[in-house]
Order: structure tokens, then C-alpha cells, then sequence
């Protein structure tokens, strides 16, 4: 393993860690390494997602429906990230384990596999996603050590020069992965379907998970599982001084990227959309945002 200096167009570089010919955070080395020999158990269910799509929202509402109970004390999702926490960390936790990770596909321990746990997918808008992970990239700095800006960081999220690289590629290859495994139950979900209806999208959750709550335990939930509440509960432990704010829980909106892209960078995102992506799931989910979606 080895760290490696990712240079933008203005010459600002970010950190990654090169693993195996793959780009990853700068995670504890033995963690990392864990994932290679990762023994799952028959009732894990891991929380699947490229970063910024949703993964501490849906995890914590996987969280609380294996519980049954929203009493639950206030953690954050890395304690049961796997390529973030050490082996024996993730032995410890009771069952069942309410995992996640942001992983390739391709790369998910054979053990997942094998033991055919239950796992979570979650999608996200792709423009929403490089928002996001700029600003990710910029707040981090023990991980990243960047302090580019957003014009200079576009290029590098469209070209996979990030942890974790293209999330055309990642999409793509979890796309692949799960039509290859029809054995592997596997619920697919976006972040913007749970935002248009919380309520729908946990319960589909909870019929999955095969866990049987009333509808009061829902809306519990869905409360719990607000953004506001999120913020203000988890978010309060990412606060490093009272100038900076939560990194995990910035805004939770659909569309923030109309903020930010300019014309000819949502003009080149979609020349990349379209090549990359038709054909796709995620090409029948989000192309009907393209049309007209141009800014002006």
C-alpha cells in the first residue's frame, strides 16, 4: 500500500491510497487489508454504496429496523464500515451486523457471496454525488489534504481520479455484479426515491430485512432518520471547532448541483453520462433529468 498525490488542473493534489491497483482513502492499513480474508456470518446486512449517495441515512435506518428500537446510542456508520474498521472491531459486533461499505463490487470479500447475505444498494444522481464528494474532499482534511476548488475538481471526479475512482465504473460494476448473482438477495433503492417517500422506501426496507414493525415504528423512524435530527445528533460529533460544520449531514437535497455546475460543465457531464451509462438501470433512472436539465 502506498500513498499517491492526485494533482487537479490548478495543481492542488489529493491524497489517496493505492491498494492492489485501486484507489482508496487513507484507512488503516490493517483494515484494508481485513477485507482480503472478511468472514461474513449468514445474517450480515451490508449497506452498499458509492460515497455520497445516502450510506449513513440508509444504514442508520437498517440500524434501527434489525434493533427493532430507535433507543439506540448514537454512532456513526464507520463503526461498521468495513475497509475502516479492524477485523477483530468487526468480529465484536453483536448480530445481527448491520454493515456497509463502499467497495466495487468485483472487490467484495467471496464470503459475502458465499454466505449470501442480504445486501443494501443504494444510487444516487451522479451530480448530486461529485457535489458532495468535493465537498467531502475539501472538509477531510486528515484524509485528503485538499484544498482545491470546485472548477479544478470537476475534471478529477469525471475522470475516476478520486477514492474509490469512476462512479461510472463503480455503477456499471455493481450493475453487472448483481444481474451475474441472481442468488445474492440484494435490494436496490436511490437516494431520490427516499426522499420522495421515506415512509414507502423503510418499509420496503423492513420487508426485505424480513423484520416486522408497525406502522408507529416507522414513522419513529423516518423521524430519527430526518436529516435534521441526523444533523443535529451525529453531525454535533464531525464539528472540529464552532466555526466548521457537520461534513457528513451539508445539505441532503435533491439537485444542490444546479448550484454549482456551470453550462459547459452540465453540457460535459452529460456527453459523459450518455456514453458511459446508456444501456444502463442507472441510464433509465436518471437520464429523464437530462433532458431540459441543462443549465441556462
Amino acid at each position: 500500500m502506498e500513498l499517491k498525490k492526485v494533482v487537479d488542473d490548478a495543481g492542488h493534489t489529493l491524497t489517496v491510497l493505492e491498494y492492489k491497483g485501486r484507489w482508496l482513502p487513507d484507512f488503516p492499513r490493517e483494515a484494508i487489508a481485513g477485507m482480503d480474508t472478511f468472514e461474513a456470518r449468514h445474517d450480515d446486512v451490508i449497506v452498499c454504496a458509492y460515497p455520497k449517495s445516502g450510506t449513513h441515512w440508509v444504514w442508520e435506518m437498517v440500524r434501527f429496523l434489525l434493533a427493532g428500537t430507535t433507543d439506540l446510542p448514537v454512532i456513526e456508520k464507520d463503526e461498521a464500515m468495513m475497509e475502516f474498521k479492524l477485523p477483530q472491531e468487526l468480529e465484536n459486533l453483536p448480530s445481527p451486523r448491520p454493515l456497509n461499505t463502499h467497495y466495487h463490487f468485483e472487490l467484495l470479500p467471496e464470503d459475502i457471496l458465499r454466505k449470501q447475505c442480504k445486501v443494501i444498494y443504494v444510487t444516487r444522481d451522479p451530480r448530486d454525488v461529485a457535489v458532495s464528494y468535493f465537498n467531502h474532499h475539501t472538509k477531510l482534511v486528515q484524509y485528503y489534504q485538499y484544498n482545491g476548488q470546485w472548477p479544478d475538481y470537476f475534471r478529477l471526479f469525471l475522470s475516476g481520479q478520486v477514492d474509490y475512482e469512476s462512479w461510472f465504473t463503480y455503477t456499471k460494476g455493481w450493475e453487472r455484479g448483481i444481474q451475474e448473482h441472481p442468488e445474492l438477495p440484494v435490494h436496490i433503492t436511490s437516494y431520490e426515491e427516499l426522499q420522495a417517500d421515506t415512509f414507502g422506501g423503510l418499509k420496503k426496507l423492513a420487508n426485505f430485512l424480513g423484520v416486522e414493525v408497525d406502522e408507529t415504528f416507522l414513522i419513529q423512524v423516518v423521524k430519527k432518520c430526518s436529516f435534521e435530527v441526523m444533523g443535529a445528533t451525529k453531525g454535533a460529533q464531525e464539528v472540529f471547532d464552532e466555526s466548521s460544520s457537520p461534513i457528513m449531514y451539508r445539505k441532503g437535497k435533491v439537485g444542490d448541483w444546479k448550484n454549482w455546475f456551470t453550462v459547459a460543465q452540465s453540457e460535459q457531464f452529460d456527453d459523459v453520462f450518455e456514453r458511459e451509462m446508456v444501456g444502463s438501470w442507472a441510464y433509465n433512472l436518471y437520464s429523464h433529468t437530462k433532458q431540459g436539465s441543462s443549465l441556462t
